[in-house]
């Protein structure tokens, strides 16, 4: 068995084992990447537990009348804010007594105030649980509250929100509003920045570029086109082009499904559905220049018996 030229001493390794190891090479790293994805997930999820639980310092710190305050005020519960006006009630009863100055009401004051203080402990972290139920149903993601909000023009309500709004039933009205939405995309794709791929924009731009004579065209500027083709480009540019973006955006930054299940990464699909936008409009696009063709062979063919016709009935 021979050698490999940068290592004499060393026999050349099995094209299999080659593979082999090529291939576990690239599982260990596909694992590693998701046991990253999943602790990166799960820190987010305890770190936001964390915060939303911090309002237990406060029976902790004596003050249990201002911790269920807070989340009464927060989640909007009158049961919290009876709890609070009940914990006050001890709170003050306790600190009556001990300011009274007989022995008895210092020894009912100091057992008042540390049953009070448990009392105020154990109801924290037995309300707590429900707390941060009700803080993650009041977040903008309730499945997933630890994630960041949505913010700007980016979010996909904001790209969404135009795509269900009545249409003219003029087609060429239709394929000029259409043209301002298409527009009106491109800059979305461009304010976005780096929260896009980088091969997002271009793609966005080849649907642009691929729809608007499309739309020029069915807004009375040529030839009409037919109806399938002109439903075809609309579909991209008033359902298909905002919903991928505004789903794309709508993910927070660097965001991974936390998952092991084998499939596409958010920036595969986003650039998946691009392309298969441009792909549809440029099969649209042959379908309308063979329409044109067809047309034109026709009325070639028309004119030339016309003109065979004319020719025989001047020899007549």
């Amino acid at each position: 068995m021979t050698s490999p030229a940068g290592d004499p001493g060393r026999p050349a390794e099995r094209p299999e084992l080659a593979e082999l190891r090529v291939r576990s090479q690239e599982v260990a790293r596909r694992v590693g990447a998701q046991v990253g994805r999943q602790v990166g997930t799960a820190a987010r999820r305890q770190g936001w537990r964390a915060r939303k639980s911090a309002w237990l310092l406060l029976p902790v710190a004596g003050l249990p009348w201002v911790g269920f305050g807070y989340i009464s005020w927060k989640a909007r519960r009158p049961q919290w804010a009876k709890a609070a006006a009940l914990h006050l009630g001890v709170s003050a009863g306790a600190v009556t007594a001990l300011s009274a100055g007989e022995l008895w009401t210092t020894v009912l004051g100091v057992l008042v105030a540390g049953g009070g203080w448990g009392a105020g402990i154990v109801h924290g972290l037995t309300a707590n649980p429900r707390w941060l139920r009700t803080s993650a149903a009041l977040s903008p993601n309730p499945s997933a509250p630890w994630l960041p909000a949505l913010t700007g023009p980016s979010a996909s309500s904001a790209l969404l929100g135009a795509s269900g709004a009545a249409l003219p039933e003029d087609p060429a009205e239709r394929a000029t509003l259409h043209q301002l939405r298409l527009e009106e995309l491109v800059q979305v794709a461009v304010r976005a920045g780096t929260a896009l791929p980088p091969d997002a924009l271009p793609l966005v731009r080849h649907v642009h570029d691929a729809a608007l004579p499309l739309l020029a065209r069915a807004a009375g500027q040529g030839r009409p086109m037919a109806a399938l083709d002109l439903y075809e480009v609309e579909t991209v540019v008033g359902e298909h082009l905002p919903a991928a973006l505004g789903q794309y955006l709508a993910l927070p930054p660097g965001y991974a499904p936390d998952t092991v299940a084998p499939g596409p990464s958010p920036t595969e699909a986003l650039l998946a559905q691009l392309r298969a936008m441009v792909d549809l409009l440029g099969e649209v696009t042959e379908r309308v220049h063979d329409h044109d063709a067809r047309e034109l062979r026709v009325q070639a063919a028309f004119l030339g018996e016309k003109v065979r016709r004319s020719d025989l009935d001047l020899d007549l």
